[in-house]
């Protein structure tokens, strides 16, 4: 049987639910709270100011700097287009440094631009990226989460042994099964590319081959093992989701998806069709973060702009499904 969340939000585009997250627990002085923000697809090589439409991956900096977080998740592309080390270094550095011991970055596709070893931000992040394929794990109190690198499935056959794909996804059932859900409050998992998006290509073939089918296999392991909810980038606007199964039904025992690809390099518009069912919550033109604050019975969420306003707001409440 797998356990859920019931999770509620007070959305500013369309209101869904607004109860008091404070009335819901116990004393938050009693228990143990870790502020995590998440955000990808940040610097890009020009600097701050010289579009006002982009580049605004300083004042993102700013943000997460001043919202005194415990963790920093990057959501991969912290360096856009091409992630060498001297791009980092000249566009990414000078902004993010300040965060940068409570950074716990995966990696992106545009790091791979570069060759297929992903070099420049293995080199750059050092001992913080987990190499040579940067995936790993790390308890937060009550939770567990898990980094993934998405990309190397694009790279690799995960069905075929000795490959990092393969290792990788050996590696994510090992790691599941050695951190049962039922030991923990939750457990998020974050990479770079997002199973399930709002996109402008997305009834493309070569979306779903490209994007889409090369990391089936981990969110089925995701959902298997309990999961709760899985954060990406990529796409550079925000997206929630509601709970799914590994092949996008709805299940309130299931996977919810936040898509934060918001880190100042530029900002994609959705696509003039209906928007999915199971997407409760989609902004294109605002940079930010999302903010998730982890009790030992709950989380919240908010998607928090630069400017400081709350555009989309939440809570998850433990239950069983």
């Amino acid at each position: 049987m797998r356990r859920g969340f019931l999770v509620m939000a007070a959305v500013v585009m369309a209101a869904l639910v607004s109860v008091p997250a404070a009335g819901l627990a116990g004393s938050e002085a009693e228990q143990q709270v870790f502020v995590v923000v998440a955000v990808g697809d940040i610097a890009q090589e020009q600097l701050p100011r010289y579009n006002l439409g982009r580049n605004q991956y300083d004042d993102v900096a700013d943000l997460i700097y001043g919202l005194g977080a415990d963790r920093f998740l990057m959501l991969g592309d912290g360096q856009h287009n091409d992630g060498t080390y001297d791009n980092y270094m000249t566009y990414y550095d000078p902004y993010f440094s300040k965060v940068r011991d409570i950074t716990c970055p995966v990696v992106g596709n545009h790091d791979y631009y570069t060759s297929d070893s992903a070099e420049g931000y293995f080199a750059y992040f050092g001992e913080l990226a987990h190499g040579p394929h940067g995936y790993y794990s790390f308890d937060l109190g009550s939770w567990h989460v898990i980094a993934l690198n998405s990309q190397i499935p694009r790279l690799y056959d995960h069905t075929e042994p000795g490959n990092p794909a393969y290792d990788q996804h050996q590696w994510l059932k090992s790691d599941l099964e050695s951190h049962p859900e039922e030991d923990y409050t939750g457990i998020i998992a974050y990479m770079h590319h997002p199973m399930y998006d709002w996109e402008l290509y997305d009834n493309a073939d070569w979306y779903y081959s490209y994007e889409i089918e090369p990391q089936a296999h981990l969110w089925q392991a995701l959902y298997d093992g309990g999961v709760d909810m899985v954060l990406s980038g990529h796409n550079h606007n925000y997206q929630r989701w509601l709970p799914q199964d590994a092949l996008g039904n709805y299940d309130p025992g299931g996977v919810a998806q936040f898509v934060a690809g918001t880190g100042g390099s530029y900002l994609w518009s959705f696509p003039n069709s209906e928007s999915p069912a199971n997407l409760v919550s989609s902004l294109e033109s605002d940079f930010g973060v999302l903010r998730l604050t982890l009790y030992e019975d709950r989380y919240d969420f908010e998607f928090v702009a630069t400017d400081g306003e709350i555009l989309d707001s939440g809570y998850g409440i433990v239950c069983v499904k």
